[in-house]
């Protein structure tokens, strides 16, 4: 953990400034999809995507970024659809397939995690995502877009699942301007 933001390694603090920003302005819980180049604020070679969730209200003691298990999950919104979510941190932190898929993470891929939390903290987390981790989720995209309705209570994963976890279903992709 970093005292400030700003001290963190690699951390682009106009990008910071322009999340939070959007935090303090949107009632929803949002991940942001960052390239590595506009995350740490200079060109890189490869230019793989972060995910980057800003949980400024969670302490860094609430979030278990260490913890490398990842589980899929159908959760639902608020509006009562369905979604597909990989579930991280030690099942604190459910993430929305849809901003899995707008990071560009595939099978036998990195996923990259920022997370900006209370106290300025930030930390990051790397989890491989398998094989077998893309069909779950692929097969969880069905369940959820499927008109069979299961209790969510009947599924087999229900015994290891967090209600309480924190939902991250919608995404902002940041664009980055092309160098001319």
């Amino acid at each position: 953990m970093y005292d400030t933001l700003v001290a963190a390694p690699e951390i682009n603090p106009e990008l910071v400034a322009a999340i939070f920003e959007h935090c303090a302005s949107n009632p929803d819980r949002t991940a942001y999809v960052v390239p590595r180049s506009e995350l740490r604020g200079q060109p890189e070679r490869q230019d793989e995507s972060f995910i980057v969730a800003a949980l400024t209200d969670i302490s860094a003691r609430e979030i278990d970024h260490v913890d490398r298990q990842i589980r899929v999950e159908v959760r639902k919104r608020p509006d009562g659809t369905d979604v597909e979510c990989l579930v991280v941190a030690g099942g604190t932190v459910a993430i929305s397939g849809e901003t899995i898929q707008a990071a560009g993470v595939d099978a036998n891929d990195k996923l990259l995690v920022a997370w900006l939390l209370a106290d300025n903290a930030v930390e990051f987390s790397e989890y491989l995502l398998s094989p077998e981790d893309m069909a779950d989720l692929q097969a969880a995209s069905q369940i959820g877009q499927s008109h069979v309705h299961v209790a969510f209570e009947e599924t087999a994963e229900f015994k290891e699942t967090n209600r309480n976890a924190i939902e991250l279903f919608e995404h902002v992709v940041v664009a980055v301007k092309p160098l001319s």
